[in-house]
């Protein structure tokens, strides 16, 4: 029983799961885009389906293995126990921050590089650079 059911750890807690899964999803999107480019099709649905995958490892690992207990005591009322353990995940929609973030980067490095190979960007009449 929480103490304090109202407390911004349980936020905090999911915001930070959201910032480690989402900068794992970044570093996996880049990665994926400089080495897989020639596979686009196999690389997104990759990183989609692995993304997921990790993002649900992820949350079991930090939901079972904690390194010490996390109590959450703001205003604990007399005579109730506050039982130690590790947060929870209150949020479930962090979960997709490690796919969407992934897919989006690559996409996004793959727009930018699209662009620059475009023959739309040449001026029209000008010399081709």
């Amino acid at each position: 029983m929480l103490a304090d059911p109202t407390t911004q750890a349980l936020i905090a807690a999911d915001g930070w799961f959201a910032v480690i899964t989402g900068g794992l999803g970044l570093l996996c999107g880049g990665v994926a885009w400089f080495i897989g480019r020639r596979w686009m099709l196999a690389v997104l649905l990759g990183l989609c389906a692995g993304g997921v995958a990790a993002a649900f490892l992820t949350l079991w690992i930090g939901s079972t293995f904690t390194f010490g207990s996390v109590v959450v005591q703001a205003a604990a009322v007399p005579g109730v126990k506050v039982v130690p353990g590790a947060l929870q995940l209150t949020a479930p929609g962090v979960l997709v921050s490690w796919p969407l973030l992934a897919v989006g980067f690559f996409a996004l490095l793959e727009g930018m590089h699209g662009y620059r190979e475009s023959p739309l960007r040449q001026p029209y009449g000008g010399p081709v650079v």
